[in-house]
């Protein structure tokens, strides 16, 4: 019972931040451009992922659970109302053709590549340090990584969208 109250409040958070954003978007976009738009969703989830790492150093269980409970809802919040709409933008531009090949590649073969890409380096981190705490920082290295080379992907992409004339901002 206390899980299901506990993941409930997750969902309601979840919900509440993702239902905000999305009134947000146009708004955003509008204002800030798509690239600063964009960014919103990898600095959020690497600030919140900071906090969320710093918080296993020091060892406060109940801590760590609630950093973790607000870092999970709000970066969920920000990749399903921020990062999908200003990736399905991105693909505004390309040709029909370009278009149906750049979606099958992202949503069909890069999402499952990430997703079990994901659990394969996690589970390698659990088979080699024998448990989640000791392969933390592992983790929290690897999150740093792919989150600066998502920045540098976005700024390049809008970058790029500016040298053809969208406003990428």
């Amino acid at each position: 019972l206390d899980y299901h109250h506990y993941i409930n409040n997750m969902q309601i958070v979840q919900g509440t931040v993702a239902l905000l954003l999305s009134l947000a978007t146009a708004e955003l976009i509008k204002r800030l451009g798509w690239t600063k738009t964009a960014l919103i969703t990898p600095v959020v989830m690497l600030l919140l992922c900071g906090f969320f790492f710093s918080s296993l150093l020091m060892g406060a269980l109940p801590l760590i659970v609630f950093i973790g409970a607000i870092q999970n809802s709000i970066c969920k919040a920000c990749k399903y109302s921020l990062f999908d709409a200003t990736k399905e933008m991105a693909f505004i531009p390309l040709t029909s053709e370009s278009k149906l090949m750049g979606k099958t590649a992202i949503d069909g073969i890069g999402v499952r590549f990430g997703k079990s890409g994901g659990s394969f380096i996690h589970q390698g981190l659990l088979l080699l340090f024998a448990s989640i705490s000791a392969s933390g920082v592992y983790v929290g290295v690897i999150i740093l990584v792919v989150l600066f080379y998502w920045i540098l992907s976005i700024r390049n992409l809008g970058g790029a969208a500016e040298s053809i004339g969208l406003k990428a901002q």
